[in-house]
């Protein structure tokens, strides 16, 4: 009996849960929340006590994908990587949820969290095997998934891309692109077919024809951009770990510091661990020092703060910043060396048509005549078709995460390929 699977939201970014199931062992991909702007404002209802589920499988640490875990039965064993649980617990250290951070750390401590390796199969039950790869995406620690069930092989890709810093690697001269390697030399190994290929599509649709800005081409940017403005407030997703260490490198090379606060700091030192593990030098954020608090209190003391304010004035820095009261007041302080500020975000946060806008940071990026250099999460069409190809899937191609699947018989692929698009 072939596997069965079940997608549920799979028609939009962000909330996506996939269930593949045999006559023994239920799993399920992603548990995550809907993203803003969402056509569909609260998320769906999950029939825990009906399911059944053995296990659940993170891809990564962004909310959309991750962030209901809390909704998760005790006895549903958590499988993610690494990285993804420590920057959890971080996030909900910073936003004092006392519950979350003891329900996290108590599953890790009785084991009912393990942490993917990357190629290293996982059982279930016995019965289905899982393996993780890691893919470039945003988020560090991103996976792929390979789920062999009842004799069919499922490829979940997660989100993913290739124009990030662990897109491409140079081996004998050459460059390779990682995922389709991945693909080819792993998930293919020993003539291995895929059945079915589930794969992400956020940017088909209206998104399709963005302009193709990869980390770096940032980096390059931002690198040459310092020389002449050395005083960068950034607007940035602290889990963003890509572009923060573009915009971290480029100051690095130009003798500024980056300033964060102490919650991204410890991110960092999350992302700098892992990064040498896995030999790159690209995430060592390691002299990224705290950005100054001023306190209007009359007991405050704020002789350190000017004194880090002067050592900005002097030096030049990259500051992360958001849209509270007390960066404002770093902003304003700092008025006197003309500060610009780079918004490294998506646009449709700040554009008023769209459903995800967000009138609090777009006033505030208005404010301080903020301009946009961004890279996306995500793979362009261009790429999803190359991946389509080289995984050749024998039975379905199932578009998840995306607006406009039909979009996928469009892509650059055979027709015996598009004939397996999902309708």
């Amino acid at each position: 009996m072939a596997a069965n699977i079940n997608i549920y939201q799979g028609d939009q970014i962000g909330g996506c849960i996939t269930v593949i199931s045999t006559d023994k062992t239920k799993i399920v991909i992603d548990f995550g929340e809907n993203l803003p702007g969402t056509k569909k404002e609260t998320n769906i209802e999950f029939d825990w006590a009906h399911e059944k589920v053995d296990a659940v499988f993170f891809t990564h640490y962004h909310g959309d994908h991750i962030g209901r875990f809390m909704e998760i039965p005790d006895d549903v064993d958590l499988y993610m990587g690494e990285v993804t649980f420590k920057v959890m617990l971080n996030i909900r250290k910073a936003i004092h949820d006392d519950a979350a951070v003891k329900k996290l750390s108590e599953r890790r401590a009785k084991g009912s969290i393990t942490f993917v390796e990357r190629a290293v199969p996982i059982q279930i039950n016995n019965d289905i095997t899982v393996t993780g790869y890691s893919v470039d995406h945003s988020a560090y620690d991103a996976f792929m998934y390979l789920v062999e069930a009842d004799g069919t092989n499922i490829l979940h890709t997660g989100d993913f891309r290739d124009h990030g810093h662990r897109g491409q690697t140079f081996k004998n001269g050459k460059k390779h692109n990682t995922m389709l390697d991945v693909i080819k030399y792993y998930v293919h190994k020993g003539g291995r077919p895929v059945d079915i290929l589930i794969t992400e599509g956020t940017m088909m649709g209206e998104r399709a024809n963005e302009k193709k800005f990869s980390e770096k081409d940032l980096l390059a940017w931002a690198k040459e951009y310092f020389k002449e403005h050395r005083y960068i407030f950034l607007k940035v997703s602290s889990t963003n770990v890509d572009t923060i260490a573009s915009f971290y490198q480029a100051a690095k090379a130009n003798g500024m510091n980056m300033y964060a606060n102490s919650y991204i700091l410890k991110q960092f030192r999350v992302y700098r661990t892992a990064g040498q593990k896995y030999g790159t030098r690209i995430y060592d954020f390691r002299k990224a020092k705290k950005i100054p608090f001023l306190s209007d209190s009359k007991e405050a003391d704020n002789k350190e703060a000017y004194r880090i304010l002067d050592d900005m004035r002097k030096n030049g820095f990259v500051a992360i910043v958001s849209e509270y009261d007390h960066y404002e007041r770093v902003i304003d302080e700092l008025s006197d060396v003309k500060p610009e500020m780079i918004y490294s975000m998506w646009e449709g946060y700040l554009d008023p048509e769209k459903a995800a806008y967000n009138k609090e940071l777009a006033d505030f990026c208005k404010k301080y005549h903020a301009f946009q250099k961004h890279t996306s999460g995500h793979a362009y069409p261009e790429f999803i078709a190359k991946v389509i190809t080289e995984v050749n899937p024998k039975q379905l191609i199932w578009p998840i995460h995306t607006e406009y699947a039909k979009g996928f018989k469009n892509l650059n692929i055979s027709d015996e390929l598009k004939g397996k698009v999902k309708k």
